[in-house]
């Protein structure tokens, strides 16, 4: 196998200022992000003369993410999310490696995308760990930066 093969918990997810260029704080806190990603929804172009249906892609639809984070009081960036939720302002978000050791920290491979925050919930079951999760749906397209 030509490459390192990736779990989960390799990945982390950052949250930006919206400042340009942006810096981004590690949500320590995530614990699942769901999945990121885009979706072509197919158009029908087929004409008169057609002997058969015929599509193309329409526009890119980025999906809708569940962000699982651990309640942790006082964390600043869940509250950025609760409040962008609010004010129903878009937030950046980042999906990036953890740092390894084998690969220099100088060239960073990472998805990036605006979304906005659909949704929120809190949960606390007795005798188990308190989530919040966030529904982030991404809006415009999603970034991916390779080496």
């Amino acid at each position: 196998m030509a490459g390192k093969v990736f779990l989960g918990n390799d990945f982390k997810v950052l949250l930006g200022d919206g400042n340009s260029p942006a810096t981004f704080t590690d949500m320590c806190a995530a614990v699942d992000f769901g999945s990121v990603g885009e979706e072509k929804p197919l158009v029908d172009i087929t004409g008169y003369c057609d002997d058969g249906r015929a599509y193309r892609n329409g526009l890119a639809d980025g999906v809708e993410i569940p962000l699982q984070l651990n309640y942790i009081s006082g964390d600043a960036t869940a509250k950025a999310l609760y409040d962008a939720y609010k004010s129903d302002e878009l937030v950046q978000i980042r999906i990036t490696k953890k740092d390894d050791p084998l690969v220099s920290p100088d060239i960073p491979e990472y998805f990036e995308f605006l979304a906005t925050v659909r949704a929120w919930n809190v949960s606390g079951a007795i005798g188990e760990r308190a989530t919040l999760t966030f529904t982030l749906k991404v809006s415009g397209s999603v970034l991916w930066v390779t080496p």
